[in-house]
């Protein structure tokens, strides 16, 4: 009930809408004060919050029955009450970060409110950059990363709650570029890089960094400087007098040689014992990752890598992983400055 007052000559009448008429838990309701005159407005929401605003807007986070008060110039006897009912939550999902980097792990997780237990079912439509990592795309929550950065990626999701189908949720996401370490590569005149996220590969991307091509130019896999002493490809015939070493990588830590012949990519301990064949397919450049456990190598396929081989005997059971199918690469190095 709402009051009608007199003020001097004139009559007031204090009164109040709303819309939406039916609201749901989440979504922004507008008051709209229609009383006559008053120059001071108090609101009461029914859930402990309250307003001065003549206007205002408000979003209730559950749903209910909330008995809505406006008291005109702070009197009592000069108010309006309404019931409103708050229905269900507005169906929408979430984003596990509010800043997405690409190949960085986000999760995606669907909110409705399900007070009786309806049977729930989501379909979610990813864009062809975006790899669902965890769960599958009929689940409540998705773990996804994203390949290309400085793009903007557009997300659905259908959610059927009982026999209720909701209109398709639809957000976009700025995927934001970020600097990492990277593979370099030289295939000819031409320099590539391939950046490391989080054990993660970027795709390779032509690369114009002088930071790049410095590297290149003064890093080398003909030759390698060991307790002073600097061992040549081409002389290493004493070590492996049955091959022609064409180039050559050290782990010192290890104690372990790499060389890549005629006849593929091998390992062997510094004495050239128990020397193991790695790939018959390499081709050529080759290139130690020590600070992170790994041999990158050419071949006829692509880049390859595997972790370095640690046993004594050089027995190993890792299998090589095609990085990239880049064809005649000449030099690798690493970068390890996030660039």
């Amino acid at each position: 009930m709402c009051a009608l007052l007199a003020m001097g000559c004139k009559k007031v009448e204090v009164n109040f809408t709303f819309s939406p008429a039916e609201p749901k838990a989440g979504e922004s309701v507008s008051f709209s004060n229609q009383s006559s005159a008053g120059e001071k407005w108090t609101w009461t929401f029914g859930d402990n919050s309250t307003s001065l605003i003549k206007n205002p807007s408000k979003i209730y986070k559950k749903p209910g029955t909330y008995l809505v008060t406006l008291m005109v110039d702070s009197a009592k006897y000069n108010t309006c009450s309404h019931s409103i009912t708050v229905y269900d939550t507005v169906p929408t999902f979430v984003a596990s970060t509010d800043t997405i980097y690409y190949h960085h792990d986000i999760t995606f997780t669907a909110n409705i409110y399900n007070p009786f237990g309806y049977k729930l079912s989501y379909q979610w439509t990813l864009p062809d950059d975006c790899v669902l990592y965890s769960g599958s795309l009929t689940d409540n929550s998705i773990g996804v990363y994203f390949t290309n950065p400085n793009t903007t990626e557009t997300v659905q999701l259908d959610i059927k709650q009982g026999d209720t189908q909701y209109p398709t949720i639809t957000k976009t996401f700025a995927i934001q570029d970020f600097q990492a370490p990277a593979i370099v590569m030289k295939s000819g005149t031409d320099i590539y890089r391939q950046r490391i996220i989080n054990e993660r590969l970027d795709s390779v991307r032509s690369s114009f960094l002088s930071e790049d091509e410095l590297l290149l130019s003064t890093t080398t896999d003909t030759c390698v400087t060991f307790n002073g002493v600097e061992f040549y490809a081409s002389k290493m015939s004493d070590i492996f007098p049955d091959y022609e070493v064409q180039r050559l990588q050290i782990d010192a830590m290890a104690q372990k040689w790499y060389v890549v012949t005629s006849e593929g990519l091998f390992v062997a301990n510094f004495t050239g014992l128990d020397l193991k064949l790695i790939d018959a397919d390499a081709t050529g450049a080759l290139c130690v990752d020590a600070y992170r456990n790994q041999l990158y190598w050419a071949s006829t396929d692509g880049l390859k890598a595997m972790p370095l081989v640690k046993s004594k005997n050089n027995q190993f059971s890792t299998q090589s992983i095609l990085y990239n199918h880049l064809s005649a690469i000449d030099r690798i190095v690493v970068n390890n400055d996030p660039l």
